[in-house]
């Protein structure tokens, strides 16, 4: 009777044959969380909520919670399933994409979805484009955005990847302290994208940190032996919970007064990023004041510019506010208040709503551009805008392209408004508006805009008018009085005629000359610009703007068109001071003599260039303000932007992301049969004997079979259920690994021969998904090699025993 050469398996190491009933109990029984699992995950949930919380300050309304708690929530179940199944790490990542697209709609980017819930092609491009584009649209519209925009996807993609990388570490770390990682970096990330006002130091400083360290010791206390009968557990809690207040009481209290802590060193990165909008590339609208009156060859004067709905009649409606004057025109600089989110940007784009920063009567304005009507950069607006929608065929490209002053309600489109253009404004009517006399009593306040040194050319006249007047404000009306009651309206007249020679422009040269005669002699022009200097000479914060006056129809006409003052009082709002509280009557014409005088003066000569293209009196109002040229360049056969959106998105959004998965794919599987090739050609055969079983078992796991690791060959044989040979192969790769002498390479090659063919029928009796899920396993790349030999075990002889044999 021969004995068996091979040792019989343990029995306690085979597995069991279990039912089908059974199997799908068990994979129930892994969807459970554990009691652990559950505090990990309110922990989560906790930090997450507190970390997003900064965006409170970003966003408007609260459409923004919903995808931020609805991100936590679908990243814990996403997260929680690849952790119970055990899946690759790249499952979760497929997963969070996948509920990324199907929920982001509904959670996010809800204008364009079918029946309300589910996605069309647009909210899916709208989900790809934010990913990518998103974040520095977020950093260059003014805070708080519209939250009807697509952006509310950001939080959603904070909430996901920040709440899957911290639930996948505490469920998969061994480390206690490496949870701390994703939640504080979510922190900083949202401190980054807002705005320098924090949200909450209390939410956002001390509950954090509390709530994080408390999950440090909860995480930390589970790795230590449990005290005999539980002795001790409830000294150590209490002594825990008053660690944790008595550091959040300390952070609250002495934490303002740490050095590095003040917060005007807050940085965030739409102050460190976003370049401050060139407002300069546009010419000044005061420029061009005179292609509004009559006589010009512009025909402004009776041609409908605009249609304004739901204000009231005598209304100012702002073309644009003008704030710097640089010796040759009065324009639109980038001054910003004290309290401007950015200060010095004070242009910034903005979303369908904007936040209120002072008072006033709401109303609703529509706007429509008529045929051959308005068409300038400058958005007309009314009061503080609070928001802006565009409708017509070139909406969604105007919304795109809004640039506003917060601080003076100015808007540029650079598209220029063209005919069948509208837009609805939601507006605070101005609370004070003085039209006719100046109120005798007037707080203003003190300062300039203007440099004092360059104004002394005002001195001589500023004496004359204002040489009976005491206190600033009283000067003020002495000079606006001498205006309108001593001054002559001009806008040049005809071109042949003596008015001629009184030529537009507001510049140094041009003022001179108007505060140098006797009579003043211009039009809305020359008067505001005049007035606002005089002002700032007096120390009276006074700017410039260039608008129209809303008629009882609500269509607004060249003749409604003027240029008025706005000064600010000692409370730091601004009141306008319209055009008939310093401008003389229009019918109130210079005198012949002073005329003749001024056409032996100024001669041949012309104004003085401006720093931008005025436009001259002879332009028409397409050719006006032709300082910027805005032709688009040719489009290109291999340039992105030439081509249709539909075809964008398919190439970038659907094509791409299909390659690059396809190519992750192919190259898994071709580094996989490269490994398998090197090691089925080098070293000695009985290694590559032993490395052909260890494929074997490492592929027959990334199929789902369940192998012991610590089991030898004939024990896994019995674990391999889907392939039939696999006792035969373990006997065979035993008999060729601890057999007599060296196997030949042909037997090192027929027995990889012998593996491959099992390997084709193992993956040829499972479904696709199983195969998926094997050729995606990067496991087997990184499996340690196999032990091509038992470990020897010394005979550990007495150290007496040796000596005697020596002496011997």
């Amino acid at each position: 009777m021969s004995a068996n050469p091979l040792p019989a398996p343990r029995a306690q190491q085979l597995p069991q044959e279990r039912s089908r009933a059974e199997r799908v109990a068990q994979r129930r029984a892994k969807l459970l969380p554990t009691r652990d699992d559950l505090v990990d995950a309110g922990f989560t949930a906790l930090l997450m909520g507190l970390a997003l919380f900064g965006f409170r300050t970003v966003f408007f309304g609260w459409e923004w919670i919903v995808a931020a708690v609805g991100g936590i929530v679908l990243a814990l179940l996403v997260t929680h399933l690849v952790t119970a199944y055990k899946l690759p790490a790249l499952v979760t990542l497929l997963g969070l994409v996948v509920v990324y697209f199907v929920f982001g709609g509904p959670l996010a980017v809800r204008k364009d979805l079918a029946l309300g819930i589910f996605p069309t092609g647009r909210t899916l491009g709208d989900l790809a484009s934010t990913a990518v584009n998103g974040w520095k649209r977020l950093l260059t519209l003014l805070p708080p955005v519209d939250a009807t925009v697509e952006l509310l996807a950001i939080p959603l993609i904070v909430a996901l990847v920040g709440t899957a990388l911290t639930y996948g570490l505490a469920r998969s770390a061994r480390a206690v302290y490496a949870v701390a990682l994703p939640p504080l970096a979510v922190l900083a990330l949202v401190i980054v994208l807002g705005v320098l006002q924090p949200a909450s130091l209390l939410a956002q400083g001390a509950v954090f940190a509390v709530a994080l360290i408390g999950w440090l010791v909860v995480r930390s206390a589970r790795t230590r032996a449990p005290l005999q009968n539980g002795a001790g557990r409830g000294a150590r809690l209490g002594i825990g919970t008053g660690l944790l207040l008595l550091a959040g009481v300390a952070g609250l209290v002495v934490g303002p007064m740490a050095p590095g802590t003040n917060p005007d060193l807050r940085k965030v990165a739409r102050t460190e990023i976003v370049p401050p909008f060139d407002i300069a590339q546009f010419p000044s609208p005061l420029a061009g004041f005179r292609k509004y009156t009559e006589p010009n060859e512009a025909k402004l004067w009776d041609k409908p510019l605009l249609t304004v709905k739901g204000a009231p009649a005598g209304t100012p409606l702002r073309f644009a506010t003008l704030d710097t004057y640089d010796g040759t025109v009065w324009g639109a600089g980038q001054r910003a208040a004290e309290d401007s989110a950015e200060p010095g940007a004070a242009f910034q784009q903005v979303g369908e709503r904007v936040a209120p920063r002072g008072e006033g009567k709401p109303a609703t304005v529509q706007v429509t551009v008529p045929e051959d009507g308005y068409g300038d950069v400058w958005l007309p607006t009314i009061g503080q805008v609070t928001g802006v929608r565009f409708g017509g065929t070139r909406q969604d490209l105007l919304a795109s392209r809004l640039w506003l002053n917060i601080d003076t309600s100015t808007a540029i489109v650079p598209d220029r408004l063209k005919a069948g253009d509208r837009y609805t404004m939601n507006v605070l009517l101005p609370e004070r508006v003085v039209n006719g006399d100046l109120p005798e009593s007037f707080t203003p306040s003190t300062g300039n805009l203007v440099e004092d040194q360059e104004l002394g050319f005002l001195d001589a006249k500023l004496e004359s008018w204002t040489s009976n007047a005491d206190g600033a404000w009283a000067q003020f009306r002495a000079i606006a009085s001498a205006m309108k009651d001593d001054g002559a309206y001009t806008d040049g007249g005809t071109k042949n005629s003596v008015e001629s020679y009184y030529l537009a422009g507001h510049s140094y040269g041009r003022l001179s000359r108007f505060v140098g005669v006797a009579q003043l002699a211009g039009n809305d022009e020359q008067y505001a610009a005049t007035l606002a200097l005089a002002a700032n000479r007096l120390s009276i914060p006074t700017r410039v703007v260039m608008g129209a006056e809303l008629p009882e129809d609500g269509v607004v006409r060249g003749r409604d068109v003027h240029a008025w003052v706005e000064v600010q009082d000692n409370n730091g709002a601004w009141v306008p001071l319209l055009s008939n509280t310093f401008l003389p009557n229009r019918n109130q014409k210079p005198n012949q003599l002073q005329s003749k005088t001024e056409q032996q003066k100024v001669g041949a000569q012309v104004p003085p260039p401006a720093g931008v293209n005025p436009p001259s009196v002879l332009q028409g109002p397409d050719q006006a303000q032709n300082a910027i040229n805005l032709k688009k360049p040719p489009k290109k056969l291999f340039d992105p932007a030439s081509w249709p959106t539909w075809l964008r998105f398919l190439i970038f959004y659907v094509l791409l992301p299909i390659l690059v998965l396809v190519a992750l794919y192919w190259a898994l599987r071709g580094a996989k049969a490269w490994r398998r090739n090197r090691h089925a050609q080098r070293g000695p055969t009985p290694s590559r004997v032993a490395w052909a079983w260890d494929d074997l078992v490492q592929t027959s796991r990334s199929y789902g079979e369940k192998v012991p690791r610590r089991a030898t060959r004939l024990e896994q044989a019995t674990a391999l259920t889907r392939v039939p040979a696999a006792t035969g192969l373990a006997a065979r790769a035993n008999a060729l690994v601890f057999g007599p002498g060296t196997p030949t390479d042909q037997d090192a090659a027929d027995y990889w021969a012998e593996v491959n063919s099992a390997r084709s029928d193992l993956r040829a009796n499972v479904d696709f998904w199983h195969r998926l899920r094997a050729d995606i396993d990067p496991r087997p790349l990184f499996a340690k090699g196999p032990r091509t030999e038992e470990p020897s075990r010394r005979l550990r002889i007495p150290l007496s025993l040796n000596r005697k044999a020596t002496a011997s």
